[in-house]
């Protein structure tokens, strides 16, 4: 067509490109989305997430639309997981006797009546009357074996003291002596400093005197005395030391000198406990030892 010498285009001519295809793309976001709600169904799950993967990689290799065949590799992947794990089960639960199989056999079992032997049925003989034997003579009684020590270390025995305390990878760290200072010691802990925390309602302050010798030749701190041992009463009870403030003339067992082989250290440990208790061991790794 002219217009004033100018060639105009017809309107409504074909398009310089063709639709751009997408029959692949389409078709593996249809399967993703069918796979993707079907991968908890053994084998139909799987079957259809294979095929949403295998089109979404046609459609990513023939250029068609890449939102379309990644989104249906992304639900054919997560349905190829599911729909993996599902089959295996129902393969391996296949396999598997049910409740009521098991019970079934063992009512059969049950139900079978005992095949009785050729013994059994035969019947008995008489039975005859053994001649009395004639009977021993008397024998002096033999002692009775005396029992075995009870092991030491247990509430009904506990270890003597001095003990000997051992390293976390063996060897002797240190030797120990203790002694109870007061057993009922509220007063005295409070006569110690006025900033000592009061003990809990129903419980009370135990004041204990520990002795300590050092065995180990890369020395030992008698701090290490507190984290060691705890107070234990007869019920099997244990109570770690509190910290409190003691006395003029009166270390705690934190302020003593690091101890070599023969060097020694007397400090001061306090516990809280029930104001019941009377009766108390020293404790240490499974290993209860007397005062």
């Amino acid at each position: 067509m002219f217009d004033g010498g100018h060639t105009v285009p017809p309107q409504g001519g074909p398009a310089a490109q063709g639709q751009q295809p997408r029959g692949f793309a389409v078709a593996a976001i249809v399967l993703g989305g069918a796979a993707f709600l079907t991968g908890l169904v053994p084998v139909l799950g799987l079957l259809l997430a294979i095929a949403a993967v295998t089109f979404g990689v046609v459609a990513l290799v023939k250029g068609q639309p890449k939102a379309m065949a990644v989104t249906a590799l992304v639900l054919g992947g997560i349905a190829l997981l599911t729909g993996l794990f599902s089959t295996i089960g129902g393969l391996a639960g296949a396999g598997t006797p049910t409740a009521s199989e098991t019970t079934s056999a063992e009512a059969t079992s049950e139900a079978s009546p005992p095949v009785e032997t050729e013994e059994a049925a035969a019947p008995a003989e008489e039975a005859v009357e053994p001649e009395p034997e004639p009977e021993p003579e008397a024998t002096e009684a033999a002692p009775p074996a005396s029992a075995a020590p009870a092991a030491s270390g247990t509430i009904e025995n506990p270890a003597p003291q001095p003990y000997v305390a051992k390293g976390f990878l063996g060897g002797e760290k240190y030797s120990l002596t203790g002694r109870v200072v007061d057993g009922n010691a509220n007063a005295l802990v409070e006569s110690y400093n006025m900033f000592n925390s009061d003990a809990p309602a129903g419980y009370k302050y135990v004041v204990v005197e520990l002795s300590m010798t050092g065995l180990d030749p890369d020395g030992v701190e008698p701090s290490l005395a507190s984290y060691d041992l705890s107070l234990a009463t007869p019920e099997g009870n244990r109570y770690d030391s509190e910290f409190i403030t003691f006395g003029d003339g009166l270390s705690s067992m934190s302020d003593g000198p690091t101890l070599y082989p023969g060097s020694a250290f007397t400090g001061y440990s306090a516990y809280i406990v029930p104001e019941s208790a009377q009766t108390f061991f020293l404790y240490d790794n499974g290993s209860y030892i007397a005062f």
